[in-house]
């Protein structure tokens, strides 16, 4: 899918994520914990805020509002690190079936012989609060739809019971209720971002 995306500040971007050969590695309950902690390590090294996601069983959206670098940098830290940890995983757990359905025809640079995601990531900025509240309906529903669960709160992998009253342990994570950067919090990162830029990271 094509990829649109601004590096506009305060914006908010639908992603979604495709598993390579559409192969389900969110069946797995581990895969799912394994995701959601990248999420959690990624916002802490590089903040964003995290305005709602959902775990398919092949595919991820997620509602971001990135700080760090661009939205392209956020895919490539959370796929890449998510992408590792899955892989690193399913060998250890010797899962061959799962690993010979990530297997690629031809190793790509690095010699990476596996792919967790399909290359083409889809990425729409969202630009009204209601287009916002209209994809979140939409990924919160979207395991009813796909007839997994009959209520959105059914569904452990969303962000659906972080919006509902809960216990902190009752969610895999939470998502950020201040939804937009302050400009003070923006200027911090730019002066980050020039630093990094002067280290050649």
């Amino acid at each position: 899918m094509k990829l649109f995306k601004s590096n506009e500040p305060n914006t908010f971007h639908y992603v979604t994520l495709v598993t390579h050969n559409r192969v389900p590695v969110f069946r797995s309950e581990q895969a799912c914990k394994i995701f959601v902690d990248v999420l959690a390590e990624v916002r802490e090294k590089f903040p964003y805020k995290l305005i709602g996601y959902v775990l398919m069983l092949d595919h991820v959206h997620a509602i971001v509002n990135n700080r760090s670098g661009t939205i392209s940098d956020w895919l490539r830290r959370v796929r890449g690190n998510s992408a590792r940890k899955i892989l690193a995983w399913l060998r250890e757990e010797r899962h061959l079936m799962s690993l010979k359905k990530l297997a690629l025809a031809h190793p790509q640079k690095r010699q990476h012989t596996h792919a967790v995601w399909q290359k083409d990531p889809s990425v729409i900025d969202l630009w009204s609060h209601r287009f916002i509240r209209q994809k979140l309906n939409y990924l919160h529903l979207n395991p009813v739809r796909a007839g997994l669960c009959e209520h959105p709160a059914d569904w452990k992998w969303s962000s659906y019971r972080a919006y509902v009253p809960h216990k902190v342990s009752e969610v895999p994570i939470e998502v950020d209720w201040q939804a937009y950067w302050k400009e003070d919090e923006l200027e911090i990162e730019k002066v980050a971002e020039v630093q990094r830029r002067k280290g050649g990271r």
